[in-house]
């Protein structure tokens, strides 16, 4: 085998690989993301929201699993889900793919693992964008932010204060 059939061969090896590394790129951030807070639920949710409302964002509902289980007469760990969003944003959405009505308004959950570490948990933008006719470069302004304005809040909550 000659030096120029080598190389000529490695290139195409290397071409056909190429699918295969930004496959692995795109899966690298996880569907959901989980982030520890250091304040209680409670607390976690009311931060959240204001982070949200001081963005232009709408509380459309919190969702309080743990109260509503207890109304059956069952149990389980303390569970909120802040329902949220911009209309103005996520009409846009819809109006391109009618079926990313289901995935809208936003959601996030703040609840108690089984050590009590309260934890914020959320689907990425990447996850929210699967198996929609919505490009990333559409949602950088409004998912992609929103994604980043829960880690922004739940981190500043857990500096320690001067």
């Amino acid at each position: 085998m000659n030096l120029t059939h080598l190389r000529r061969s490695l290139a195409i090896a290397g071409l056909a690989a190429l699918p295969f590394t930004f496959a692995h790129a795109e899966s690298a951030q996880p569907a959901m993301i989980t982030l520890a807070s250091s304040q209680n639920v409670d607390t976690t949710v009311a931060n959240l929201s204001q982070a949200f409302t001081a963005r232009g964002m709408t509380i459309f509902t919190v969702i309080d699993h743990q109260a509503a289980a207890r109304a059956a007469g069952l149990d389980m760990q303390v569970a909120k889900v802040i329902v949220y969003g911009t209309p103005k944003a996520g009409t846009l959405l819809m109006q391109k793919d009618p079926h990313f009505a289901l995935k809208l308004p936003l959601k996030v959950l703040v609840t108690e693992n089984q050590q009590g570490q309260t934890e914020v948990v959320f689907e990425s933008t990447r996850q929210l964008l699967q198996n929609s006719n919505i490009t990333p470069a559409e949602v950088q302004n409004t998912l992609a932010q929103a994604e980043k304005l829960i880690a922004n809040t739940v981190n500043a909550a857990n500096q320690p204060a001067n």
